[in-house]
């Protein structure tokens, strides 16, 4: 196929596909017209050269073509992350969704299983009680009573699911990784976009642009987490209206809170983090809590409810003191009883 003899020429040579190739690349993947080994190859090679904004971007499009949607009311924020950085943090973005809804503010947290450490989204939730493979339904009642609903991406993304043994057979992260969070199946107006990669910044922060939400942040700790962390400063470029900034260096002094170490923030199995999680919402102190409050403040003046994230931090602190998140946790538990 001469499209695909093309797209090889150009990665081997370690150029950056166009939109319209990356579209026809992953057209022809998604209906399964090259065979694996090909597959594979490319996924590589994209890998070994770094991901484009015009090799992502031109994915995006034709993923969410056929991505299944859902509609919910109102104002919408995610709080998902690329993941794949290697870490094996806490379910830091989790608790952020949980916390950032006793807050107020409506959350459509799309996530998956885990790619690289022992527990993802889906994972601690499915060990708190909390069932996410729901029918729309079912779905709109419990976001409708709860101001939260978690995403299945498996769910909503079907046509992923015809490489998801080729990406279980390659021993790195894919461009598929990079994709996640930018696949919401509902319409957002809010985004607190995670990257482990520093480069991806400029990617997501581009591609965020166009694709009509009020208002988001990219961030990075320069530590690789694809949160906001205390261990370390953090880059963030703000896009809003799709105009992005240029990037900015928030550190934990600048918010007035300690440093902690990478140990502080080590997660484990899915029921070990369900556990951390419940004390946190009880009100257990520490560097969890803090890097939870500090994502948490982010989504907050992303939303507009705050004007910094001094006043976030405040805000987020409050509601788990009062217990509104434990609260809030218990209540989504107890719909599955």
């Amino acid at each position: 196929m001469k499209e695909i003899e093309n797209i090889f020429k150009k990665l081997l040579n370690k150029k950056d596909l166009s939109i319209l190739e990356s579209e026809k690349l992953f057209d022809l993947i998604i209906n399964q017209s090259i065979n694996s080994v090909v597959i594979s190859s490319l996924l590589t090679l994209l890998n070994i050269k770094g991901e484009s904004f015009n090799e992502i971007y031109g994915a995006v499009k034709i993923l969410k073509k056929r991505a299944k949607k859902i509609q919910l009311s109102g104002d919408l924020i995610d709080t998902c992350g690329t993941g794949g950085d290697n870490k094996g943090s806490f379910n830091i973005s989790t608790a952020t969704a949980i916390l950032s809804a006793a807050c107020g503010l409506k959350v459509a947290k799309h996530g998956n299983k885990s790619v690289t450490s022992k527990s993802g989204s889906s994972d601690v939730l499915a060990s708190l009680g909390i069932d996410i493979k729901l029918d729309d339904k079912v779905q709109k009642k419990l976001f409708k009573k709860n101001n939260i609903c978690f995403l299945f991406a498996p769910f909503y993304h079907e046509s992923l699911q015809k490489v998801k043994d080729i990406r279980g057979s390659l021993p790195f992260k894919t461009i598929f990784n990079l994709l996640g969070p930018l696949l919401n199946p509902a319409n957002l107006s809010y985004q607190l976009l995670g990257v482990g990669n520093k480069e991806n910044l400029e990617t997501h922060s581009r591609c965020i642009s166009n694709l009509s939400l009020k208002s988001a942040w990219i961030v990075h700790s320069l530590k690789g987490y694809d949160e906001l962390t205390t261990i370390s400063p953090n880059l963030i470029i703000k896009v809003k209206n799709g105009k992005a900034s240029k990037r900015i260096k928030v550190s934990p002094q600048d918010l007035d809170m300690q440093y902690s170490k990478e140990d502080h923030l080590k997660g484990g199995t899915p029921d070990e983090n369900a556990y951390i999680m419940h004390r946190l919402f009880e009100g257990e102190t520490g560097a969890i809590r803090d890097n939870v409050i500090l994502n948490t403040a982010a989504c907050l003046e992303i939303a507009g409810i705050v004007k910094n994230l001094k006043e976030g931090i405040d805000l987020a602190s409050k509601n788990i003191d009062n217990f509104s998140a434990k609260h809030k946790l218990e209540n989504l538990i107890n719909e599955f009883k």
